[in-house]
């Protein structure tokens, strides 16, 4: 076993050396991304409106387009691993992400909140978030991936605990031509995207972009049925998954069109809740719907006004055979939800920008349906209204001295109100340097199948109150040289009211809040950006998350390291190098996963002679490797499963070739 750990060391660092003699052979300006665009790249999911990342009122990371090409991610899990904090678990039905030492097994990724050029995915009878394969969008649609870490509610309202996650799309200007992408991988992967767009003319923009992936999956063995009358503990062919979807946006001076679609068929080898191993019948389904309207205007150059309409419909299907009957249990759930929303910002100065907004929302349909196996249905379906304000301040107290101040009040028509405060105070010392203290507080509302489900045995309690969690964290970003940024952030939070599941004497299930939490961590990035080719990032979070009784949580890894070497290059190569690190994690049943460091890899090449064929000059190839050196790992399993951990991936190819116009 040392033997083969210090091989595989000896490998990493040659890749790492032959990338960095590559890059120094043939310096450019062009072959990199340099720290004055990352810190001034403007997003706009901490405050609503688009500022500057390094004067943002959070901690944040931002993917770039250049990023994910970069490194062939494939889905947005890969993407949202290369995050610094960020952890994923994988139940082969859902993925699940964990931010800063919390991440409760199978937890829904409620605690998160994810939104597609500002509108929110999360549906609305779980609170749950797809932030993987199970939302397979285009990538190559993106233009980044905004990240902002900590407690977002007084902004965005409920489930904004830990993370606001943005995605942008790109404008029609932007893609500015038409791409088709195709790929096969492992466990017999076919995909096909699409992407076109352009600008009219001055004016506006349109877009549009699909995508179409196939995986049979590979054969899984879980020791835990390993008998004879479960084929030996082997699911042969049950990890199978079918995703497509689409998106369009349009834009015309200040209105801004956007609409899509998602859908998403997995098949489930684990034998989850009882359901019988080995039956290929076993699977979940989603689908979503959205759509939005936003009007955008600015006048007097000191008022800004957006006004912004959305509608979105999930579903969701699960089929669990629990018996050899040929109707098999199932269960659904299907929300609707339309809204409004309005901001205005008004800058009486150059010193200060108040913000004050409203929403409306309306979840017109919040049903839960169970089918049993001889046809018999019950349901139970809430509906409820939300109605939210906010308001947030920016005062420039001095130069270099700015105070951000905020509140949102929710109010729900099925739970009562929830406050939410934030206070930033952002300090610019010298030009090198940016500090950031960050007070805020969040919340999670009980979702309808928490508080209020009666179905077959389920058990309602009305009573249930909102998760609440308060942060407070200091952050510093400082330019060593020119090529080198390096980023230190403290953080401390405490979660009160944590809901889980409770199962009665009866065998009936109840949700209640039960628990708290405690976590404190430090995180540490290092950014290189060179005028050459070569460039990377070395990130480090060293994250303890206790519950009242100063135990570690579950699914809760104390360091996680990154380190990544990039090459992009004015000669048409590229790639990405990346060593992740992983503690191990702690169990529902107790014992800890094993720690593991994985090795992923991308290499690329597009044709940058002028004299190639045109259909050539457009043409782009790359192959990635994720776990390069079939590292066996798992991660924790939640409540439903046998197994006390699922194991993960091993070794996976996939080969991209795109087409660009």
């Amino acid at each position: 076993m040392r033997s083969t750990g210090v091989r595989r060391t000896v490998t990493v660092a040659a890749m790492l050396a032959l990338a960095t003699r590559a890059a120094s052979s043939q310096q450019s300006p062009a072959g990199g991304v340099s720290l004055d665009s990352l810190l001034n790249t403007r997003i706009s999911a901490a405050s609503k409106y688009e500022q500057a990342s390094s004067a943002a009122p959070g901690s944040v990371t931002i993917v770039t387009a250049e990023d994910i090409r970069t490194h062939g991610y494939r889905n947005l899990q890969e993407v949202l691993e290369s995050v610094r904090g960020f952890y994923v678990s994988n139940d082969r039905a859902y993925p699940y992400l964990g931010a800063r030492g919390f991440g409760l097994p199978a937890d829904f990724n409620n605690r998160i909140l994810l939104l597609v050029d500002g509108h929110s995915m999360n549906e609305l009878v779980w609170g749950s978030a797809p932030i993987g394969s199970d939302l397979p969008l285009n990538l190559a649609a993106i233009e980044r991936v905004e990240v902002v870490r900590g407690p977002g509610s007084a902004l965005y309202g409920t489930s904004a605990m830990f993370a606001v996650i943005n995605i942008v799309t790109k404008t029609g200007t932007a893609i500015d031509g038409g791409e088709i992408r195709a790929g096969v991988g492992s466990a017999h992967e076919r995909t096909a995207s699409g992407l076109a767009g352009r600008s009219l003319g001055a004016r506006g923009s349109v877009a549009a972009s699909a995508l179409i992936t196939r995986t049979d999956g590979l054969d899984q063995f879980y020791r835990e049925y390993d008998q004879p009358e479960t084929s030996g503990g082997i699911a042969h062919g049950l990890d199978w998954e079918r995703g497509s979807s689409a998106l369009g946006s349009l834009s015309w001076d200040g209105l801004r069109v956007n609409a899509g679609f998602r859908a998403r068929d997995k098949g489930v080898p684990t034998g989850v809740y009882g359901t019988l191993f080995g039956d290929p019948r076993t699977m979940t389904s989603d689908r979503s719907l959205w759509g939005n309207v936003a009007i955008h205007h600015g006048w007097a150059g000191a008022f800004d006004a957006s006004a912004k309409v959305y509608a979105a419909r999930v579903q969701y299907h699960g089929v669990s055979p629990y018996s050899a009957d040929p109707v098999p249990y199932q269960d659904f759930a299907d929300n609707v939800s339309i809204g409004m929303e309005n901001m205005l910002t008004w800058e009486p100065g150059s010193r200060e920008r108040l913000t004050i907004g409203t929403e409306i929302k309306r979840i017109a349909r919040a049903r839960y349906v169970e089918r049993l196996e001889d046809g018999t249905e019950s349901s139970d379906d809430h509906p409820f209204s939300i109605l939210s304000v906010l308001a947030q301040n920016e005062l420039a107290l001095l130069p270099s001295v700015s105070l951000v101040t905020g509140m949102r009040v929710d109010h729900y028509t099925t739970l009562g109100s929830a406050v939410t405060p934030r206070i930033a105070l952002l300090l610019t010392p010298d030009a090198a340097t940016t500090m950031k203290l960050l007070f805020g507080e969040a919340f999670r509302a009980p979702a309808p199948a928490e508080a209020l489900l009666d179905v077959g045995l389920y058990v309602p309690n009305p009573a249930l109150r909102p998760e609440r969690i308060r942060t407070i964290e200091l952050e510093t970003q400082r330019r060593l040289g020119k090529p080198l940024l390096a980023g230190l952030s403290i953080y401390r939070y405490r979660v009160s009211n944590l809901i889980e599941q409770v199962t009665l004497d009866t065998e009936e299930v109840v949700y209640a809040n039960v628990s708290s939490a405690v976590g404190k961590g430090i995180e540490a990035q290092l950014d290189v950006r060179p005028a050459g080719m070569i460039g990377g990032r070395l990130s480090y979070a060293l994250q303890r998350t206790t519950d009242a009784h100063g135990v570690t949580l579950t699914n809760s890894p104390l360091h996680v390291g990154i380190l990544d070497v990039e090459r992009r290059g004015s000669d048409g190569v590229f790639g990405a190098v990346q060593l992740r690190y992983e503690s191990g994690r702690r169990t529902i049943s107790g014992p800890s996963t094993s720690a593991f460091a994985r090795v992923d890899g991308n290499l690329g090449y597009s044709p940058v002679d002028t004299h190639v064929p045109r259909w050539i000059g457009g043409t782009s190839i790359s192959l990635r490797v994720t776990n390069l050196f079939d590292v066996a790992y798992a991660s924790p399993a939640g409540l439903g499963n046998v197994q006390s951990a699922i194991a993960a991936d091993g070794r996976v190819f996939a080969l991209r070739v795109d087409w660009r116009r």
